[in-house]
């Protein structure tokens, strides 16, 4: 029995290894567009399979009355420049656009599936990637962070 038990718990180590999440300290993580959106990143968690990004968004504006914080297309995570270095958000059944209106504030989680390789301790969070932060529908924000544990 207890030769059995040793070889179910050596199986299970490596697999116990790979759940626990990496949660890191944020340098840098806030930016504002001129458009009034301003969005800060309060937390970086790798986990098994995704990676959760914590955010804070503000949007006032004399120029319009919302903006799309994830429209044409899908913002990601980003630590190299090719396609393969990049993790795509996953949209929100209930806002997928990420539209926040004039005066309001939007906090919560963001999933982005797989993982930010070991090692890595830049990335950058960019929503609307093709649009400038002067845009009135939705404008680009890009947030370099720094990541450490």
């Amino acid at each position: 029995m207890l030769k059995k038990f040793m070889v179910v718990a050596t199986l299970l180590l490596p697999s116990a290894a790979y759940a626990e999440e990496h949660n890191f300290t944020i340098t840098g993580g806030q930016a504002s567009v001129p458009v009034g959106l301003t969005v800060q990143v309060k937390t970086v968690t790798v986990g098994e399979d995704a990676t959760t990004v914590r955010l804070l968004a503000s949007f006032d504006s004399h120029v319009t009355n919302s903006v799309n914080m994830n429209d044409d297309e899908n913002a990601y995570l980003a630590w190299g420049e090719g396609e393969q270095e990049r993790l795509h958000l996953r949209q929100i059944a209930d806002n997928r656009w990420m539209r926040i209106g004039n005066g309001q504030t939007m906090e919560g989680d963001l999933v982005f599936p797989g993982v930010i390789p070991a090692g890595v301790t830049k990335v950058t969070l960019v929503f609307n990637p093709a649009h400038d932060g002067n845009d009135s529908s939705a404008p680009g924000v890009t947030i370099p962070l720094e990541l450490a544990q």
